[in-house]
Protein backbone atom coordinates (compact mmCIF):
# COMPACT_ATOMS: atom_id res chain seq x y z
CA UNK A 1 0.00 0.00 0.00
CA UNK A 2 3.28 2.61 0.16
CA UNK A 3 4.03 4.58 3.07
CA UNK A 4 1.11 6.48 4.82
CA UNK A 5 0.34 9.88 4.04
CA UNK A 6 -1.12 12.70 5.95
CA UNK A 7 -2.43 16.42 5.41
CA UNK A 8 -0.59 18.77 7.96
CA UNK A 9 -1.92 22.29 5.89
CA UNK A 10 -4.63 23.81 4.05
CA UNK A 11 -6.20 27.33 2.31
CA UNK A 12 -8.39 28.60 0.43
CA UNK A 13 -9.16 32.16 -1.51
CA UNK A 14 -13.08 33.13 -0.37
CA UNK A 15 -15.35 31.84 -3.56
CA UNK A 16 -16.92 34.61 -5.39
CA UNK A 17 -18.35 35.68 -8.69
CA UNK A 18 -15.72 36.99 -10.94
CA UNK A 19 -13.14 37.33 -9.07
CA UNK A 20 -10.62 40.14 -10.27
CA UNK A 21 -7.79 38.33 -9.64
CA UNK A 22 -6.48 35.94 -11.93
CA UNK A 23 -6.16 32.24 -12.34
CA UNK A 24 -2.52 32.26 -11.59
CA UNK A 25 -3.67 35.27 -8.69
CA UNK A 26 -6.05 32.85 -7.07
CA UNK A 27 -3.52 29.83 -7.31
CA UNK A 28 -1.11 31.80 -5.94
CA UNK A 29 -3.20 32.90 -2.91
CA UNK A 30 -4.83 29.77 -1.63
CA UNK A 31 -1.03 28.11 -2.19
CA UNK A 32 0.43 30.66 -0.22
CA UNK A 33 -2.22 30.18 2.11
CA UNK A 34 -1.66 26.35 2.71
CA UNK A 35 2.08 26.51 3.09
CA UNK A 36 1.53 29.62 5.32
CA UNK A 37 -1.12 27.73 7.47
CA UNK A 38 2.55 24.42 8.11
CA UNK A 39 5.07 27.17 8.43
CA UNK A 40 6.05 25.98 5.07
CA UNK A 41 8.59 27.42 2.48
CA UNK A 42 8.31 26.66 -1.31
CA UNK A 43 11.60 25.26 -1.01
CA UNK A 44 10.14 22.64 0.85
CA UNK A 45 7.70 21.46 -1.49
CA UNK A 46 9.13 18.70 -3.74
CA UNK A 47 6.13 18.11 -6.33
CA UNK A 48 3.09 19.79 -6.93
CA UNK A 49 -0.27 18.63 -8.36
CA UNK A 50 -2.81 20.40 -9.87
CA UNK A 51 -6.49 20.62 -11.21
CA UNK A 52 -8.19 23.07 -13.32
CA UNK A 53 -11.55 22.31 -14.94
CA UNK A 54 -12.00 22.63 -18.84
CA UNK A 55 -9.50 24.99 -20.85
CA UNK A 56 -12.40 26.69 -22.45
CA UNK A 57 -13.39 28.71 -19.05
CA UNK A 58 -10.32 30.66 -19.51
CA UNK A 59 -9.49 30.14 -23.21
CA UNK A 60 -6.49 29.30 -22.52
CA UNK A 61 -5.35 25.59 -23.94
CA UNK A 62 -3.07 23.74 -21.63
CA UNK A 63 -4.00 25.61 -18.96
CA UNK A 64 -2.07 23.52 -16.37
CA UNK A 65 1.41 25.27 -17.79
CA UNK A 66 -0.42 28.02 -17.77
CA UNK A 67 -0.88 28.35 -14.19
CA UNK A 68 1.64 26.73 -12.89
CA UNK A 69 4.00 29.17 -11.72
CA UNK A 70 1.22 30.77 -9.44
CA UNK A 71 0.64 27.13 -7.91
CA UNK A 72 4.27 26.74 -7.17
CA UNK A 73 5.51 24.74 -9.51
CA UNK A 74 8.14 27.05 -10.83
CA UNK A 75 11.12 24.31 -11.42
CA UNK A 76 9.70 21.53 -9.82
CA UNK A 77 7.91 18.24 -10.71
CA UNK A 78 4.48 18.87 -11.85
CA UNK A 79 1.60 17.72 -13.16
CA UNK A 80 -1.98 19.00 -13.80
CA UNK A 81 -5.26 15.97 -13.55
CA UNK A 82 -8.60 16.87 -14.80
CA UNK A 83 -11.59 14.11 -14.59
CA UNK A 84 -14.51 17.10 -14.73
CA UNK A 85 -15.85 17.98 -11.45
CA UNK A 86 -14.39 14.91 -9.65
CA UNK A 87 -11.00 16.68 -10.34
CA UNK A 88 -10.38 18.32 -6.87
CA UNK A 89 -11.21 15.08 -4.90
CA UNK A 90 -9.00 13.38 -7.63
CA UNK A 91 -5.68 15.74 -7.48
CA UNK A 92 -5.91 14.58 -3.32
CA UNK A 93 -5.65 11.28 -4.59
CA UNK A 94 -2.97 12.24 -7.16
CA UNK A 95 -1.13 13.83 -4.33
CA UNK A 96 -1.38 10.47 -2.22
CA UNK A 97 0.22 8.52 -4.79
CA UNK A 98 2.97 11.00 -5.51
CA UNK A 99 4.05 10.46 -1.92
CA UNK A 100 2.59 6.87 -0.78
CA UNK A 101 4.93 6.03 -4.11
CA UNK A 102 8.07 6.65 -1.65
CA UNK A 103 9.04 9.68 -4.95
CA UNK A 104 8.60 12.44 -2.94
CA UNK A 105 7.94 13.60 1.02
CA UNK A 106 5.88 16.73 0.79
CA UNK A 107 3.66 18.06 -1.90
CA UNK A 108 1.34 20.76 -2.47
CA UNK A 109 -1.89 19.90 -4.34
CA UNK A 110 -3.82 23.37 -5.60
CA UNK A 111 -6.99 23.30 -7.01
CA UNK A 112 -8.14 26.12 -9.21
CA UNK A 113 -11.41 27.67 -11.14
CA UNK A 114 -11.96 31.02 -13.01
CA UNK A 115 -15.44 30.11 -14.42
CA UNK A 116 -16.94 33.57 -15.21
CA UNK A 117 -14.40 34.53 -16.98
CA UNK A 118 -16.43 32.78 -20.04
CA UNK A 119 -19.54 34.90 -21.54
CA UNK A 120 -22.64 35.11 -21.60
CA UNK A 121 -22.40 32.17 -19.46
CA UNK A 122 -20.28 29.64 -18.27
CA UNK A 123 -22.49 27.08 -19.12
CA UNK A 124 -21.25 28.00 -22.72
CA UNK A 125 -18.23 25.82 -21.96
CA UNK A 126 -19.99 22.78 -21.18
CA UNK A 127 -22.17 22.10 -24.21
CA UNK A 128 -19.09 20.22 -25.83
CA UNK A 129 -19.62 17.63 -23.34
CA UNK A 130 -22.28 15.91 -25.41
CA UNK A 131 -21.68 13.91 -27.94
CA UNK A 132 -20.94 15.49 -31.11
CA UNK A 133 -23.03 14.01 -33.57
CA UNK A 134 -25.95 12.17 -31.52
CA UNK A 135 -26.79 14.81 -28.69
CA UNK A 136 -25.31 18.09 -29.79
CA UNK A 137 -27.70 18.41 -33.00
CA UNK A 138 -30.37 18.71 -30.27
CA UNK A 139 -29.44 22.21 -28.40
CA UNK A 140 -28.69 20.12 -24.94
CA UNK A 141 -27.55 21.95 -21.87
CA UNK A 142 -26.12 20.85 -18.77
CA UNK A 143 -29.15 21.38 -16.70
CA UNK A 144 -31.16 18.89 -18.91
CA UNK A 145 -28.41 16.25 -17.93
CA UNK A 146 -29.31 17.06 -14.18
CA UNK A 147 -33.43 17.46 -14.64
CA UNK A 148 -33.52 13.88 -16.13
CA UNK A 149 -31.46 12.60 -13.46
CA UNK A 150 -33.42 14.21 -10.58
CA UNK A 151 -36.56 13.45 -11.96
CA UNK A 152 -35.46 9.98 -12.32
CA UNK A 153 -34.58 9.98 -8.93
CA UNK A 154 -37.69 11.55 -7.45
CA UNK A 155 -39.65 9.05 -9.65
CA UNK A 156 -38.10 6.15 -8.65
CA UNK A 157 -38.74 6.52 -4.83
CA UNK A 158 -41.52 8.32 -4.66
CA UNK A 159 -39.70 11.32 -3.37
CA UNK A 160 -41.04 14.71 -2.07
CA UNK A 161 -39.79 17.79 -3.68
CA UNK A 162 -39.57 19.24 0.26
CA UNK A 163 -37.47 16.83 1.41
CA UNK A 164 -34.56 17.46 -1.30
CA UNK A 165 -35.17 21.06 -0.92
CA UNK A 166 -34.08 20.71 2.70
CA UNK A 167 -30.54 20.11 1.49
CA UNK A 168 -30.42 23.42 -0.21
CA UNK A 169 -31.52 25.20 2.86
CA UNK A 170 -29.14 22.90 5.20
CA UNK A 171 -25.97 24.10 2.81
CA UNK A 172 -27.14 27.58 2.71
CA UNK A 173 -27.70 28.35 6.33
CA UNK A 174 -24.35 26.52 6.97
CA UNK A 175 -22.21 28.65 4.82
CA UNK A 176 -23.63 31.85 6.91
CA UNK A 177 -20.43 30.38 9.19
CA UNK A 178 -18.52 30.34 6.18
CA UNK A 179 -15.80 32.88 6.02
CA UNK A 180 -15.11 32.29 2.01
CA UNK A 181 -18.71 31.11 1.43
CA UNK A 182 -20.81 33.23 -1.62
CA UNK A 183 -23.90 32.31 -0.98
CA UNK A 184 -24.68 31.55 3.10
CA UNK A 185 -27.94 32.54 4.27
CA UNK A 186 -29.10 31.92 7.87
CA UNK A 187 -32.74 32.24 7.21
CA UNK A 188 -33.22 30.90 4.03
CA UNK A 189 -36.81 28.32 4.28
CA UNK A 190 -37.77 25.29 2.03
CA UNK A 191 -40.51 27.84 0.81
CA UNK A 192 -38.15 29.77 -0.58
CA UNK A 193 -36.76 26.93 -2.54
CA UNK A 194 -40.15 25.50 -3.44
CA UNK A 195 -41.45 29.34 -4.53
CA UNK A 196 -37.62 29.81 -6.35
CA UNK A 197 -37.34 30.31 -10.57
CA UNK A 198 -38.38 26.60 -12.50
CA UNK A 199 -34.59 26.61 -14.94
CA UNK A 200 -35.35 22.90 -15.81
CA UNK A 201 -38.56 21.01 -14.03
CA UNK A 202 -37.37 19.77 -11.39
CA UNK A 203 -34.44 21.87 -10.99
CA UNK A 204 -35.39 25.53 -9.97
CA UNK A 205 -32.76 28.01 -9.04
CA UNK A 206 -32.44 27.79 -5.16
CA UNK A 207 -31.69 23.94 -6.19
CA UNK A 208 -28.80 24.61 -8.41
CA UNK A 209 -24.77 25.87 -6.96
CA UNK A 210 -23.88 29.30 -7.87
CA UNK A 211 -21.19 30.58 -10.79
CA UNK A 212 -18.12 30.85 -8.72
CA UNK A 213 -14.37 31.80 -8.97
CA UNK A 214 -11.61 30.72 -6.13
CA UNK A 215 -8.73 28.52 -5.35
CA UNK A 216 -7.87 25.73 -2.52
CA UNK A 217 -4.93 24.38 -1.44
CA UNK A 218 -3.91 21.29 0.55
CA UNK A 219 0.16 20.46 1.73
CA UNK A 220 0.15 16.87 2.17
CA UNK A 221 3.37 14.59 3.81
CA UNK A 222 4.81 11.34 4.16
CA UNK A 223 4.65 10.01 7.80
CA UNK A 224 7.94 10.57 8.52
CA UNK A 225 8.05 14.54 7.13
CA UNK A 226 4.49 14.85 8.72
CA UNK A 227 5.63 14.22 12.43
CA UNK A 228 8.31 16.33 11.70
CA UNK A 229 6.77 19.02 10.20
CA UNK A 230 3.57 18.51 12.60
CA UNK A 231 1.93 17.28 15.49
CA UNK A 232 -1.49 17.74 14.14
CA UNK A 233 -1.45 15.17 10.95
CA UNK A 234 -4.72 13.86 9.41
CA UNK A 235 -4.13 10.35 7.41
CA UNK A 236 -5.15 9.84 3.60
CA UNK A 237 -6.48 6.64 4.75
CA UNK A 238 -7.91 5.91 2.06
CA UNK A 239 -8.82 6.65 -1.75
CA UNK A 240 -11.09 5.53 -5.01
CA UNK A 241 -11.78 6.58 -7.61
CA UNK A 242 -13.96 4.95 -10.93
CA UNK A 243 -15.29 6.12 -13.94
CA UNK A 244 -18.59 4.59 -16.16
CA UNK A 245 -19.41 5.11 -19.91
CA UNK A 246 -19.73 8.16 -21.30
CA UNK A 247 -23.35 6.40 -22.82
CA UNK A 248 -25.18 7.91 -19.75
CA UNK A 249 -28.58 7.02 -21.45
CA UNK A 250 -27.40 3.51 -21.42
CA UNK A 251 -28.10 3.29 -17.97
CA UNK A 252 -30.62 3.76 -15.07
CA UNK A 253 -30.16 6.99 -13.24
CA UNK A 254 -31.28 6.45 -10.07
CA UNK A 255 -28.28 5.11 -8.40
CA UNK A 256 -24.71 6.53 -9.12
CA UNK A 257 -22.84 3.16 -9.13
CA UNK A 258 -19.71 5.12 -10.05
CA UNK A 259 -19.68 6.96 -6.39
CA UNK A 260 -20.15 3.22 -5.17
CA UNK A 261 -17.68 1.66 -6.90
CA UNK A 262 -15.43 4.43 -6.03
CA UNK A 263 -15.92 4.40 -2.33
CA UNK A 264 -15.72 0.33 -2.17
CA UNK A 265 -12.57 0.60 -2.77
CA UNK A 266 -11.32 3.88 -0.71
CA UNK A 267 -13.03 2.03 2.21
CA UNK A 268 -11.76 -1.07 1.90
CA UNK A 269 -7.88 0.88 1.69
CA UNK A 270 -8.98 2.31 4.78
CA UNK A 271 -10.12 -0.22 6.68
CA UNK A 272 -14.43 0.48 7.02
CA UNK A 273 -16.13 -2.14 6.99
CA UNK A 274 -19.66 -0.53 8.27
CA UNK A 275 -19.77 3.29 6.55
CA UNK A 276 -22.59 4.31 8.36
CA UNK A 277 -21.05 3.59 11.50
CA UNK A 278 -17.30 4.19 11.34
CA UNK A 279 -18.02 7.58 9.26
CA UNK A 280 -18.43 10.56 11.51
CA UNK A 281 -18.47 13.50 9.00
CA UNK A 282 -19.27 13.86 5.02
CA UNK A 283 -18.11 16.18 2.54
CA UNK A 284 -20.38 14.79 -0.30
CA UNK A 285 -20.29 16.91 -3.94
CA UNK A 286 -23.81 18.95 -3.76
CA UNK A 287 -23.62 21.17 -7.21
CA UNK A 288 -27.70 20.43 -7.23
CA UNK A 289 -29.46 19.49 -3.62
CA UNK A 290 -30.69 15.87 -4.98
CA UNK A 291 -27.01 15.37 -6.01
CA UNK A 292 -26.20 15.42 -2.10
CA UNK A 293 -28.53 12.79 -1.44
CA UNK A 294 -27.64 10.54 -4.44
CA UNK A 295 -23.93 10.61 -3.53
CA UNK A 296 -24.96 9.92 0.57
CA UNK A 297 -26.64 6.55 -1.16
CA UNK A 298 -23.64 5.85 -3.57
CA UNK A 299 -20.90 6.17 -0.52
CA UNK A 300 -23.24 4.12 1.37
CA UNK A 301 -23.81 6.20 4.01
CA UNK A 302 -27.99 5.51 3.35
CA UNK A 303 -30.11 2.83 2.11
CA UNK A 304 -30.82 3.92 -1.34
CA UNK A 305 -33.55 6.03 -1.53
CA UNK A 306 -33.69 7.42 2.58
CA UNK A 307 -31.21 9.83 2.29
CA UNK A 308 -33.93 12.39 1.36
CA UNK A 309 -35.56 10.84 5.04
CA UNK A 310 -32.10 12.04 6.39
CA UNK A 311 -32.38 15.28 5.05
CA UNK A 312 -36.10 15.90 6.37
CA UNK A 313 -35.48 14.57 9.74
CA UNK A 314 -32.23 16.93 10.80
CA UNK A 315 -30.04 13.63 10.63
CA UNK A 316 -27.52 15.61 8.16
CA UNK A 317 -27.45 18.58 10.29
CA UNK A 318 -23.92 19.83 11.57
CA UNK A 319 -25.79 19.03 14.94
CA UNK A 320 -27.34 15.76 13.59
CA UNK A 321 -26.36 11.88 13.66
CA UNK A 322 -24.69 12.53 9.96
CA UNK A 323 -23.30 15.60 9.51
CA UNK A 324 -23.13 16.16 5.88
CA UNK A 325 -21.66 19.17 4.35
CA UNK A 326 -21.39 21.09 7.36
CA UNK A 327 -19.24 23.75 5.61
CA UNK A 328 -22.18 24.73 3.45
CA UNK A 329 -20.69 22.64 0.34
CA UNK A 330 -20.96 23.88 -3.18
CA UNK A 331 -24.88 24.84 -2.60
CA UNK A 332 -23.99 27.67 -0.18
CA UNK A 333 -19.57 28.15 -0.22
CA UNK A 334 -19.81 28.03 -3.71
CA UNK A 335 -18.41 26.17 -6.90
CA UNK A 336 -15.36 26.71 -8.70
CA UNK A 337 -15.84 23.61 -10.06
CA UNK A 338 -12.10 22.16 -9.80
CA UNK A 339 -11.64 24.23 -6.31
CA UNK A 340 -15.29 22.95 -4.79
CA UNK A 341 -13.90 19.24 -5.00
CA UNK A 342 -10.40 20.05 -3.25
CA UNK A 343 -12.47 22.26 -0.76
CA UNK A 344 -14.39 19.07 0.55
CA UNK A 345 -10.83 17.43 1.57
CA UNK A 346 -9.75 21.04 3.50
CA UNK A 347 -13.06 21.18 5.11
CA UNK A 348 -12.59 17.48 6.82
CA UNK A 349 -9.09 18.74 7.82
CA UNK A 350 -10.39 21.26 9.51
CA UNK A 351 -13.36 19.36 11.40
CA UNK A 352 -10.72 16.32 11.87
CA UNK A 353 -8.46 18.85 13.42
CA UNK A 354 -11.17 20.63 15.57
CA UNK A 355 -10.28 23.72 13.70
CA UNK A 356 -13.76 24.32 12.05
CA UNK A 357 -14.19 27.16 13.98
CA UNK A 358 -18.38 27.89 13.97
CA UNK A 359 -18.61 25.19 11.53
CA UNK A 360 -17.38 22.77 13.78
CA UNK A 361 -19.42 19.46 14.30
CA UNK A 362 -20.02 18.59 18.11
CA UNK A 363 -18.25 15.47 19.15
CA UNK A 364 -14.59 14.41 18.58
CA UNK A 365 -15.06 13.00 14.87
CA UNK A 366 -12.42 10.64 13.96
CA UNK A 367 -13.00 10.09 10.22
CA UNK A 368 -14.47 11.71 7.45
CA UNK A 369 -15.41 11.29 3.76
CA UNK A 370 -15.00 13.48 0.63
CA UNK A 371 -16.66 12.80 -2.91
CA UNK A 372 -16.58 14.60 -6.00
CA UNK A 373 -18.16 13.94 -9.29
CA UNK A 374 -18.31 14.87 -12.76
CA UNK A 375 -18.66 15.01 -16.39
CA UNK A 376 -22.05 12.96 -17.59
CA UNK A 377 -22.69 11.71 -14.45
CA UNK A 378 -20.13 8.97 -14.73
CA UNK A 379 -16.96 10.24 -12.58
CA UNK A 380 -16.43 9.05 -8.76
CA UNK A 381 -13.91 10.45 -7.17
CA UNK A 382 -13.27 9.45 -2.65
CA UNK A 383 -11.20 10.03 -0.37
CA UNK A 384 -11.31 9.13 3.67
CA UNK A 385 -9.20 10.88 6.15
CA UNK A 386 -8.91 10.07 9.79
CA UNK A 387 -7.22 10.64 12.76
CA UNK A 388 -5.15 9.03 15.22
CA UNK A 389 -2.62 9.96 18.22
CA UNK A 390 -4.38 13.11 19.36
CA UNK A 391 -6.97 15.06 20.67
CA UNK A 392 -9.51 17.34 19.68
CA UNK A 393 -11.81 19.59 22.00
CA UNK A 394 -10.32 18.19 25.00
CA UNK A 395 -10.99 14.84 24.22
CA UNK A 396 -8.59 11.70 23.29
CA UNK A 397 -8.76 10.20 19.87
CA UNK A 398 -5.82 7.29 19.90
CA UNK A 399 -3.04 7.77 22.59
CA UNK A 400 -1.35 11.15 22.85
CA UNK A 401 -2.20 13.41 25.43
CA UNK A 402 -1.92 16.63 23.34
CA UNK A 403 -4.61 19.08 23.44
CA UNK A 404 -5.67 20.85 20.18
CA UNK A 405 -7.00 24.83 20.15
CA UNK A 406 -10.15 25.67 18.85
CA UNK A 407 -9.15 27.88 15.80
CA UNK A 408 -11.27 29.83 13.32
CA UNK A 409 -10.48 28.83 9.88
CA UNK A 410 -9.51 28.89 7.17
CA UNK A 411 -6.37 29.28 8.70
CA UNK A 412 -5.40 31.98 6.72
CA UNK A 413 -8.15 32.95 3.98
CA UNK A 414 -7.25 35.19 0.88
CA UNK A 415 -10.14 38.00 0.78
CA UNK A 416 -11.05 37.66 -3.33
CA UNK A 417 -12.59 40.70 -4.82
CA UNK A 418 -15.67 40.51 -6.42
CA UNK A 419 -15.90 42.38 -9.66
CA UNK A 420 -19.20 43.17 -11.29
CA UNK A 421 -19.71 42.77 -15.00
CA UNK A 422 -19.91 46.69 -15.51
CA UNK A 423 -17.01 47.16 -13.53
CA UNK A 424 -15.00 44.55 -15.61
CA UNK A 425 -15.68 46.49 -18.72
CA UNK A 426 -14.27 49.81 -17.82
CA UNK A 427 -11.25 48.43 -16.11
CA UNK A 428 -7.98 48.98 -17.44
CA UNK A 429 -6.77 46.45 -19.83
CA UNK A 430 -9.59 44.32 -19.49
CA UNK A 431 -10.29 42.05 -22.55
CA UNK A 432 -12.90 40.57 -24.45
CA UNK A 433 -12.11 37.48 -27.21
CA UNK A 434 -14.10 35.09 -28.84
CA UNK A 435 -12.65 32.27 -30.18
CA UNK A 436 -12.96 31.48 -33.51
CA UNK A 437 -13.21 27.36 -34.11
CA UNK A 438 -14.83 25.49 -36.50
CA UNK A 439 -14.76 21.69 -36.45
CA UNK A 440 -15.37 18.85 -38.67
CA UNK A 441 -15.85 15.18 -36.97
CA UNK A 442 -15.90 11.95 -38.45
CA UNK A 443 -18.55 9.98 -36.95
CA UNK A 444 -16.86 6.60 -36.55
CA UNK A 445 -18.12 3.04 -38.31
CA UNK A 446 -20.94 2.24 -35.94
CA UNK A 447 -22.30 5.27 -35.64
CA UNK A 448 -21.95 6.08 -39.89
CA UNK A 449 -23.80 3.20 -40.21
CA UNK A 450 -26.34 4.23 -37.63
CA UNK A 451 -27.09 7.41 -39.21
CA UNK A 452 -27.50 5.93 -43.08
CA UNK A 453 -30.55 3.94 -40.92
CA UNK A 454 -31.82 6.57 -39.73
CA UNK A 455 -31.90 8.20 -43.05
CA UNK A 456 -33.72 4.94 -43.94
CA UNK A 457 -36.24 5.77 -41.47
CA UNK A 458 -34.72 3.01 -39.72
CA UNK A 459 -33.14 1.98 -36.10
CA UNK A 460 -30.11 -0.25 -35.84
CA UNK A 461 -28.08 -1.39 -33.17
CA UNK A 462 -25.16 -3.93 -32.02
CA UNK A 463 -25.28 -7.10 -30.52
CA UNK A 464 -22.94 -8.35 -28.22
CA UNK A 465 -23.16 -12.26 -27.78
CA UNK A 466 -21.39 -12.25 -24.73
CA UNK A 467 -23.30 -9.80 -22.23
CA UNK A 468 -26.37 -10.83 -24.04
CA UNK A 469 -27.58 -6.84 -24.87
CA UNK A 470 -28.23 -5.44 -28.02
CA UNK A 471 -26.23 -1.59 -27.60
CA UNK A 472 -28.32 1.41 -28.52
CA UNK A 473 -26.22 3.78 -29.66
CA UNK A 474 -24.27 1.25 -31.47
CA UNK A 475 -20.42 0.92 -31.43
CA UNK A 476 -18.10 -1.45 -32.44
CA UNK A 477 -17.21 -2.62 -29.43
CA UNK A 478 -18.63 -3.61 -25.87
CA UNK A 479 -17.20 -1.79 -23.53
CA UNK A 480 -18.24 -3.87 -20.68
CA UNK A 481 -16.24 -6.93 -22.49
CA UNK A 482 -14.06 -5.45 -24.11
CA UNK A 483 -14.51 -7.16 -27.50
CA UNK A 484 -15.93 -6.66 -30.64
CA UNK A 485 -19.60 -6.75 -30.97
CA UNK A 486 -20.61 -8.95 -33.31
CA UNK A 487 -24.02 -7.87 -35.47
CA UNK A 488 -26.28 -5.33 -36.86
CA UNK A 489 -30.01 -5.59 -35.47
CA UNK A 490 -32.98 -3.50 -36.05
CA UNK A 491 -34.66 -2.14 -33.27
CA UNK A 492 -38.19 -0.87 -32.75
CA UNK A 493 -38.82 2.90 -33.74
CA UNK A 494 -40.81 2.88 -30.30
CA UNK A 495 -39.48 3.15 -26.48
CA UNK A 496 -41.00 4.37 -23.55
CA UNK A 497 -39.97 7.59 -21.82
CA UNK A 498 -36.72 7.02 -19.27
CA UNK A 499 -36.88 10.48 -17.68
CA UNK A 500 -37.93 13.88 -18.73
CA UNK A 501 -37.20 17.42 -18.20
CA UNK A 502 -39.35 20.57 -19.06
CA UNK A 503 -36.67 22.90 -20.03
CA UNK A 504 -37.70 26.64 -19.44
CA UNK A 505 -34.12 28.52 -19.99
CA UNK A 506 -31.50 28.26 -22.95
CA UNK A 507 -27.76 27.24 -21.83
CA UNK A 508 -27.27 31.18 -20.87
CA UNK A 509 -30.33 31.14 -18.56
CA UNK A 510 -31.89 33.08 -21.47
CA UNK A 511 -35.61 32.18 -20.60
CA UNK A 512 -37.11 30.35 -23.68
CA UNK A 513 -40.91 31.30 -24.85
CA UNK A 514 -41.65 27.63 -25.36
CA UNK A 515 -40.72 25.52 -22.89
CA UNK A 516 -38.39 22.25 -24.19
CA UNK A 517 -39.05 18.59 -23.60
CA UNK A 518 -35.83 16.87 -23.50
CA UNK A 519 -35.94 12.98 -22.57
CA UNK A 520 -34.36 9.93 -22.67
CA UNK A 521 -36.22 7.27 -24.52
CA UNK A 522 -35.46 3.70 -23.87
CA UNK A 523 -35.83 1.71 -27.10
CA UNK A 524 -37.94 -1.14 -27.35
CA UNK A 525 -35.71 -4.03 -28.59
CA UNK A 526 -32.41 -2.57 -27.41
CA UNK A 527 -30.72 -2.77 -23.79
CA UNK A 528 -30.42 1.27 -24.45
CA UNK A 529 -31.56 4.22 -26.16
CA UNK A 530 -30.93 8.24 -26.37
CA UNK A 531 -31.53 11.64 -25.87
CA UNK A 532 -34.20 12.95 -27.72
CA UNK A 533 -37.29 15.92 -27.76
CA UNK A 534 -40.93 14.83 -26.92
CA UNK A 535 -43.23 16.42 -29.48
CA UNK A 536 -47.94 16.41 -29.81
CA UNK A 537 -47.65 16.56 -25.81
CA UNK A 538 -48.39 19.00 -23.53
CA UNK A 539 -45.77 19.22 -20.95
CA UNK A 540 -48.07 18.47 -17.52
CA UNK A 541 -49.07 15.40 -19.62
CA UNK A 542 -45.70 13.50 -20.12
CA UNK A 543 -44.84 10.63 -17.80
CA UNK A 544 -42.13 8.47 -16.89
CA UNK A 545 -42.63 4.65 -18.38
CA UNK A 546 -44.89 6.70 -20.90
CA UNK A 547 -45.05 4.68 -24.40
CA UNK A 548 -43.80 6.83 -27.20
CA UNK A 549 -43.04 6.43 -31.27
CA UNK A 550 -40.76 8.33 -33.40
CA UNK A 551 -41.79 11.02 -35.68
CA UNK A 552 -39.45 10.82 -38.53
CA UNK A 553 -39.30 13.60 -40.85
CA UNK A 554 -40.22 13.34 -44.73
CA UNK A 555 -38.16 11.01 -46.91
CA UNK A 556 -36.91 13.74 -48.63
CA UNK A 557 -35.64 16.08 -45.53
CA UNK A 558 -33.51 13.06 -44.27
CA UNK A 559 -29.57 13.90 -43.96
CA UNK A 560 -28.43 10.91 -41.98
CA UNK A 561 -28.60 12.75 -38.58
CA UNK A 562 -30.04 12.23 -35.11
CA UNK A 563 -32.34 15.32 -36.34
CA UNK A 564 -34.09 12.76 -38.93
CA UNK A 565 -36.76 11.95 -36.31
CA UNK A 566 -38.48 15.02 -35.43
CA UNK A 567 -39.09 14.02 -32.44
CA UNK A 568 -41.07 11.47 -30.19
CA UNK A 569 -45.14 11.16 -29.52
CA UNK A 570 -47.22 9.68 -27.32
CA UNK A 571 -47.33 6.34 -29.02
CA UNK A 572 -51.01 5.92 -31.03
CA UNK A 573 -50.71 2.10 -31.98
CA UNK A 574 -50.10 -1.31 -30.18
Amino acid sequence: MGRRVAVIGAGMTRFVRRAQETGKELAWEASKAALDSCELQLADVDVVCLTSAPDAFDGVHMKGEYLSDGAGAYGKPFMRTYVGGGSGVFTAIQGWYSVASGMFDVALLVAEEKMSSTQPHPQGAFLTIFDNILERPLGPNLLWIFALEMNRYMNAYGLDKRDIAAVAVKNKRNAADHPAALLGQADITIEDVLASETLAWPVQRLDVSPISDGAVALVIASEDAARRLTDRPVWIEGVGWNLDTAYWTNRDLVFPEYVQNAARMAYEMAGVTEPRKQIHVAEPYDPFDYKELHHLEGLMLFDRGKAPEAARDGVLNRDGDLPSSPSGGLLGVGNPIAAAGLMKVAELFWQLRGEAGARQVPGTPERGVAQAWGDLMQVGTVVVLGVDGTTVNGSTVGDAPTTLPVVQTPPLTAAGHPLSDDAFRSAVGAIEHAVDARYSWDAGAAISRFLDGLRGGAIFGRSCRQCERILVPPRMFCERCFRSTDAWVQVESTGVVQTFSICHVRWDMEPLEVPELPAVIAIDGSDGGFLHMLGEVEPDDVRIEMAVEAVWKPVSERVGSILDIAYFRPRRSA
